[in-house]
């Protein structure tokens, strides 16, 4: 019996993985108020759809935290501009080519933007990954 709730567990949590497109590497592109804002971030996402993992931007890397509620993503990590401490908040709904799109808000400065994102090519799901039910 041990044996069969461990074995179901393992089942369960590789399933959860394969359906969670957002974990994995991406590549953001963005613009803020005329500035570009290029960026690799790595997420992670655990069973409660809580969002961690880190971004680089330039040659510094940044915590990030957030949520996945259905297909809508919210993360925020801090940043850095002219010596001024920056939050960005970034809200991007996943499309169903898996791609990602939205907004981007920078605090305390207020400055809106808005981005898109494609997941890393290394990252993206094959074929053979998918459960087989799903092929």
């Amino acid at each position: 019996m041990k044996r069969f709730a461990a074995l179901l567990l393992s089942l369960t949590a590789t399933a959860f993985a394969a359906s969670t497109p957002i974990a994995g590497s991406w590549k953001i592109y963005g613009d803020v108020s005329g500035y570009p804002v290029n960026e690799s971030c790595t997420f992670s996402i655990d069973k409660d759809n809580k969002i961690t993992g880190t971004c680089s931007l330039g040659n510094k890397s940044y915590d990030v935290t957030g949520t996945l509620e259905d297909t809508k993503l919210t993360f925020k990590h801090g940043g850095e501009y002219e010596g001024q401490a920056l939050i960005l908040t970034w809200v991007g709904t996943l499309a169903e080519d898996g791609s990602l799109a939205g907004t981007i808000d920078v605090q305390p400065l207020g400055y809106p933007g808005t981005f898109t994102a494609k997941k890393a090519e290394e990252d993206k799901p094959k074929a053979e990954d998918k459960p087989a039910a799903q092929q």
